[in-house]
């Protein structure tokens, strides 16, 4: 494997794995930042926010400070409970963190033998979060894609290559320009199997870079959904309106943004 730079912005690194499916994630095109799209675009959730009002410093971003006291604790026990969702006869979960959920979501949507993708929020504090709450920084959810897949068709070990390929795992809590602790790396696993498999290629990978992986290897957690116009962001057309395709073994760059 190597490292090198496929982005406008040079601060973000995408790895090149000697996997098959490497290409899936040949290149992108990186915007400076991510925000959430007009109001006139996509409709934005009318939740009150009375957990907390809390606004989102650089320190919240990159993890520092506790929040944790401005959410309800009496809630926290259902978000800080496992996914009891269950995928179709035959399939299995799994849940992936690599940054902007957008264009992590299109890859795994290309993989043959993946069934179904949702993009949405776990591992944190606040039971049915919202996007703006996430983006608060203080309720330490992740932006997650959850994959069902076949493992007839899809092995885990290949959900893992497709993974590292896509974003810099030694960047704590940001991707590029997108800074936060919801844009952290993380793998998170539904069985003792997946926990192996995860780790052991976490050490596969560490000895090939040269910088030190921060990636989170954690049992999945309950998963919340993200708003509708979050799902297939960029199959349906993303900021700028364009289309980009989910064709299983499409190896067409992709505009993280759109």
């Amino acid at each position: 494997m190597s490292i090198f730079s496929l982005s406008s912005s040079p601060s973000l690194l995408l790895l090149s794995s000697s996997s098959r499916f490497s290409s899936l994630s040949s290149s992108f095109t990186i915007f400076p930042f991510k925000s959430s799209p007009s109001p006139s675009a996509f409709p934005h959730s009318l939740k009150s926010h009375t957990h907390f009002k809390a606004p989102m410093s650089w320190l919240a971003k990159l993890g520092f400070g506790n929040k944790a006291s401005e959410i309800d604790s009496s809630s926290s026990s259902i978000p800080q409970g496992p996914d009891e969702d269950i995928p179709l006869p035959g399939h299995k979960f799994a849940q992936f963190g690599a940054g902007c959920f957008w264009g992590v979501e299109l890859v795994f949507q290309r993989v043959p033998g993946v069934t179904k993708t949702e993009v949405g929020y776990t591992q944190g504090l606040l039971h049915n979060p919202t996007y703006n709450d996430v983006c608060s920084g203080s309720t330490k959810h992740s932006e997650v894609v959850r994959v069902q897949y076949d493992p007839k068709e899809c092995s885990f070990e290949t959900l893992l290559d497709v993974f590292w390929s896509k974003h810099d795992p030694t960047t704590l809590n940001r991707q590029g320009g997108d800074v936060g602790t919801q844009y952290r790396s993380g793998i998170y696993f539904y069985t003792p199997e997946q926990e192996q498999m995860a780790k052991e290629s976490l050490e596969k990978q560490q000895k090939i870079l040269n910088r030190n992986i921060v990636t989170e290897i954690l049992p999945a957690k309950k998963f919340y959904r993200a708003e509708e116009y979050h799902q297939q962001y960029l199959a349906k057309g993303g900021r700028f309106g364009f289309r980009q395709s989910t064709e299983k073994g499409c190896n067409d760059p992709i505009r993280c943004y759109g």
